[in-house]
């Protein structure tokens, strides 16, 4: 009977040890279903905020049709300074025109969250096999690692909000680049299974390559070799085996990082007014920023239904070390986190790890360059590392105590994050119901000020609005958006007055410059444009056109003077004095600098019926072209010479005809 009793013995130690290598892999197909339920109902949403500006360019020639209309949109963007046309490109997956439907490219956004995680547990995994962590461990550790961050409710913003894929894909290629480095790196300590020739091949183009496509998508994708480098130092502390040669080091991940340092030391300027487009200058962004920064990880370490989300101009900034108090206190706790990193380093390098990585990961964003002051997608990359260290613990508690105590820890954990991601985009299904959140949670914001009055106008509660917009410019008299708004709803109920223009005049020349409130003037001149009640408003909205453009913040932007210039031009051909508008075409002509809006611009007048001013523009128009002072870019000169002559044929019928 004895060799029965062995027979029976080892399947079952065989299956119990194949169940045991499968069960992480189960985990993390749990995690993506978990994931997958919890962002359903938020694919609902509609499109937000900067959504339309971003992807209204898939209509403007007609749609994507060919090769020219996809040049012109790929390499038209404006969003960053390489015009992420990568981010682009992957819209073209969804829609090629405009409007479209918002689900299908939140969709897509989650397929590249999952797809993200899934890197990420690569990464993880190969990290912690780096640092000689058993084969299960280190499945198990890096499941759960990326199953907390794939999981945690900070990222709806980033999923749910489509135009938010560039930091999406930025991540994607940053994740992609690492997978591929460690990768190289496990290549080394194995010589005799792969050439030392190929580990560094591996490994110098997957840092090259992933910097690359992720900065093509997203400029702060550029921190990839310095983010590689955060690594590199842990895995020497963790006395990883074969570490690279310190001169290929130093070619292949710190020059790109010298580069990246030396571009944030040169727009390093304390002077005031640095930003005319912001209400802070350097030396309050980076005090707003060490406060700042610890409310994004308080938001990572004790997650909530839902944070500020877009509507953050209401955030109190930091006037100096002492204004408010708590940037002292944010002061000296990152001093103190400074001091404690070298003990860090040598007692607990996984928290140093997440910690370091972190603040690297912020550089770009965070620091000297003039972006708004907060934002939760900010933390979509730098975080990748964050939720390590936990993991780590839980995998000590398994170890120290009994498994099914870890599993249930774990379990916990993405139960609970899943359900606040799932209770989050169902607020994030409902657009209305989102942003009158946002507003009401912070009364300072003006955008949400805006919001809710946009909102009474949109049903038909005027008196509402008009009481909402009076109130909104008493208690937030700093806000130029607020102050068109309220111009808007005055103009838009027929209720306004000289008095009321003279009033917007008066308090807009003192008030910082608002792109959006620029928006809303262009928007204040299509109405009285296409609506004959509002014929009255003309003259006054001429003359606080020629006031903001001589006087006031705003005539320092070129934005807003082409915007003036153009709007005049249309205000003088509607009222009759064809000589002024044709002027003020002209001169729109010459600032806007674009061959597309000039053929706009002589479309108009010729529309009105003015031939021979017409004609005029038009000649101005191929003498730009020809002379380069007017850019064709993404199209060809030949597409609009030929424009121009079929135009010229055009208005030679028209005289015929007349």
């Amino acid at each position: 009977m004895e060799p029965l009793r062995q027979n029976t013995v080892l399947p079952r130690v065989a299956i119990n040890h194949k169940m045991k290598k499968t069960a992480p892999y189960i985990f993390l197909i749990l995690s993506f279903a978990l994931a997958i339920v919890a962002y359903w109902e938020g694919l609902n949403g509609p499109f937000l905020f900067d959504d339309a500006p971003n992807l209204n360019a898939l209509g403007e020639l007609g749609g994507i049709r060919d090769w020219v209309s996809f040049k012109a949109y790929v390499l038209g963007g404006w969003s960053g300074p390489t015009g992420r046309p990568l981010s682009l490109l992957s819209f073209l997956i969804n829609d090629n025109t405009w409007p479209s439907v918002a689900s299908t490219f939140k969709y897509t956004n989650l397929c590249l969250h999952l797809i993200c995680g899934l890197l990420l547990t690569w990464v993880v995994y190969l990290l912690l096999r780096l640092t000689r962590l058993p084969e299960l461990r280190a499945t198990w550790v890096a499941v759960l690692a990326a199953s907390l961050w794939l999981l945690h409710p900070y990222w709806v913003s980033t999923t749910l909000y489509v135009v938010q894929r560039m930091t999406i894909l930025s991540a994607l290629f940053m994740l992609a680049g690492m997978v591929g480095y460690l990768k190289g790196r496990l290549w080394l300590a194995q010589p005799t299974r792969h050439p030392p020739r190929a580990a560094y091949a591996l490994m110098t183009v997957s840092a090259g390559l992933g910097t690359l496509l992720a900065v093509l998508s997203k400029e702060n994708g550029g921190l990839l070799p310095l983010l590689l480098l955060v690594v590199e130092v842990f895995l020497r502390r963790m006395q990883a085996d074969a570490p690279p040669h310190r001169l290929w080091l130093a070619i292949v991940l710190g020059l790109p990082s010298l580069a990246v340092a030396a571009y944030l030391v040169k727009h390093i300027d304390f002077s005031p007014n640095i930003w005319p487009n912001r209400t802070f200058d350097q030396v309050e962004r980076l005090y707003s920023e060490a406060r700042i920064v610890w409310g994004y990880i308080d938001q990572l370490w004790l997650p909530r239904i839902e944070g500020a989300g877009l509507f953050q101009d209401g955030f109190e900034k930091s006037h100096s070390l002492f204004q408010p108090i708590e940037t002292l206190w944010a002061f000296l706790g990152w001093i103190a986190v400074i001091l404690a990193l070298p003990w860090l380093y040598r007692r607990l390098p996984f928290a140093w790890l997440a910690i370091v990585f972190f603040l690297c990961g912020h550089l770009v964003e965070s620091t000297v360059i003039g972006l708004e002051l907060h934002f939760e997608h900010r933390n979509y990359a730098p975080a990748f590392f964050m939720f390590l260290p936990l993991a780590i613990g839980v995998d000590w508690l398994g170890q120290r105590y009994r498994l099914r105590m870890a599993v249930a820890v774990m379990l916990a954990l993405m139960a609970m994050l899943a359900g606040m991601t799932w209770q989050r985009s169902l607020l994030w299904a409902d657009a209305n119901r989102l942003q009158t959140y946002w507003a009401m949670k912070d009364p300072q914001s003006a955008r949400g000020r805006n919001y809710l009055i946009s909102r009474l106008v949109d049903e038909k509660k005027y008196g509402e609005a008009l009481a909402w917009a009076d109130k909104a410019v008493q208690e937030l008299p700093h806000s130029s958006l607020l102050t068109m708004s309220w111009l808007r709803i005055h103009v838009n109920t027929g209720q306004a007055t000289e008095q009321h223009f003279e009033q917007a005049a008066a308090q807009l020349v003192q008030q910082s410059f608002d792109a959006q409130a620029v928006s809303g003037l262009r928007t204040l001149v299509d109405d009285a444009v296409a609506i004959p009640e509002l014929t009255r408003y003309h003259k006054p909205l001429l003359h606080l056109l020629n006031t903001l453009s001589e006087s006031g913040p705003y005539r320092k932007f070129p934005l807003f003077m082409r915007v003036v210039a153009y709007n005049k031009a249309r205000l003088y051909l509607l009222m009759g004095d064809v000589p002024q508008a044709q002027a003020h075409y002209l001169e729109a002509i010459e600032r806007y600098g674009l061959a597309s809006s000039a053929m706009q611009m002589f479309a108009e007048m010729a529309g009105a019926g003015h031939v021979d001013e017409a004609q005029q523009l038009l000649d101005r128009i191929q003498q730009g072209i020809e002379n380069g002072t007017l850019q064709t870019t993404p199209l060809d000169q030949t597409h609009y010479q030929q424009e121009i002559q079929h135009m010229r044929q055009t208005l030679a019928s028209d005289r015929v005809a007349r």
